[in-house]
């Protein structure tokens, strides 16, 4: 299990180095320059690599704390809304856009239903996620 430096990069426990992270299709030729001598870790999905890094843990902890960031009141958003962050707690990772309002009747109006609610755009919202679900597991590995 990796843990985390302050500006999120992986630090591998066993050698105590900073680590590359790609992640890309196999078939997606990468080039990493001015690496020095850091190990690459090489993962097709991002899902791959958050089960690599943490392992199936939820992704609640790190929902509430970008609410808290945002300042966002769960109990004053739309039941669409709070459905959504319901079903996001309870993914073992972090979804795409596509994922999050594939659930929803209507993607349109729940995308509507979210603007309206959380004032920052989904993609945004998933974006700072991801890194918070990262550095909420890598503190419960420490």
């Amino acid at each position: 299990m990796p843990f985390f430096r302050e500006d999120g990069f992986p630090i591998l426990r066993s050698t105590g180095k900073p680590a590359i992270v790609v992640i890309a299709p196999s078939d997606i030729p990468v080039q990493v320059r001015g690496a020095a001598n850091a190990p690459v870790l090489r993962f097709e999905t991002s899902e791959e690599f958050e089960q690599w890094s943490h392992g199936a843990a939820r992704v609640e902890a790190a929902v509430y704390a970008a609410l808290a960031e945002w300042n966002i009141d769960v109990s004053s958003c739309s039941p669409r809304t709070q459905e959504i962050i319901a079903r996001l707690c309870e993914r073992p990772a972090v979804p795409s856009v596509k994922e999050l309002f594939a659930a929803c009747g209507s993607r349109r109006s729940c995308y509507r239903s979210w603007s309206e609610d959380i004032k920052v755009p989904p993609a945004e919202f998933l974006t700072r996620l991801r890194l918070l679900h990262l550095r909420t597991a890598a503190s419960h590995d420490s």
